[in-house]
């Protein structure tokens, strides 16, 4: 009896307060050190990225991206999560200064919190947020969830935002989970290396 009280009030607890746990575990993840940067040992480097069921949130009869052939930065992230907005103009910024260079592409795959995304709802509040924002990427959504799942399952996604660098033969070079103020230089720096290898 005592311990389904227990039980009970705990249940009462965490439904009061992990919206507060959930900022605090989002913080931990932008300031704590060690987050954000490249991860050399991520278990997605060296992978190879097929093509994503995708849909553009500009022009849904547009084709998926290809990764074959181009350096590519893909970012999962969230108008609703702060260090995704946060990470975002900076991302913006790199491919801005990259627009001339055809071997380069940022896919930017806008998320939901929860798992599937209604493509008119998620393409809604994209497109208000960007515009707000000023902010110009390529962006994408993941109407059926299916693209998390696949990097979820085979390359270490589990939080937001999460970035991954990809070469040009389709195999993920770099990846950055979390944000920090840093990250934007250090992905600048990875990329001009990663196009070296093009030239």
């Amino acid at each position: 009896m005592i311990l389904l009280l227990h039980s009970k009030i705990l249940s009462v607890w965490l439904l009061r307060h992990l919206p507060v746990i959930a900022v605090m575990a989002a913080i931990a993840t932008t300031t704590a050190p060690g987050c954000g940067g490249p991860l050399s040992t991520h278990p997605a480097i060296g992978r190879t990225v097929g093509t994503l069921p995708l849909v553009s949130i500009a022009d849904d009869s547009r084709q998926p991206p290809s990764f074959s052939g181009k350096v590519t930065v893909l970012n999962f992230w969230g108008t609703w999560c702060a260090p995704c907005r946060r990470e975002l103009p900076g991302l913006a910024r790199i491919a801005g200064r990259l627009a001339n260079q055809p071997v380069f592409q940022l896919v930017a795959i806008s998320c939901g919190p929860g798992g599937a995304d209604p493509i008119e709802e998620i393409a809604a509040t994209t497109q208000a947020f960007l515009s707000r924002e000023k902010i110009s990427v390529d962006a994408w959504a993941d109407p059926d969830g299916l693209a998390r799942m696949i990097f979820a399952d085979g390359y270490g996604f589990g939080a937001y935002p999460t970035t991954y660098l990809i070469g040009t033969d389709a195999r993920v070079v770099a990846v950055w989970t979390g944000y920090r103020s840093s990250d934007e230089p250090d992905m600048a720096r990875a990329i001009v290396e990663a196009m070296k290898q093009t030239q």
